[in-house]
């Protein structure tokens, strides 16, 4: 199962890395994958609650669109 979410705010590898090593670490998550162009992030295995994928994205220092 796969989920896919809006970040804004990121600019660079480095951006990426950070969302992909925050997200990856929620409960469930078994793969992640961020297109830096697009903002997207892509969220495979269990879909983490929106509070906690919000939450994850914010402490990477970017915002998850509504």
């Amino acid at each position: 199962m796969s989920t896919t979410v809006t970040v804004t705010g990121m600019t660079c590898g480095c951006c990426t890395n950070k969302v992909r090593d925050k997200v990856g670490a929620l409960p469930g998550v078994t793969g992640v994958e961020v297109d830096l162009a697009a903002g997207s992030v892509t969220i495979e295995g269990a879909a983490p609650d929106r509070t906690a994928l919000a939450d994850a994205v914010t402490a990477a220092g970017f915002q998850l669109a509504d």
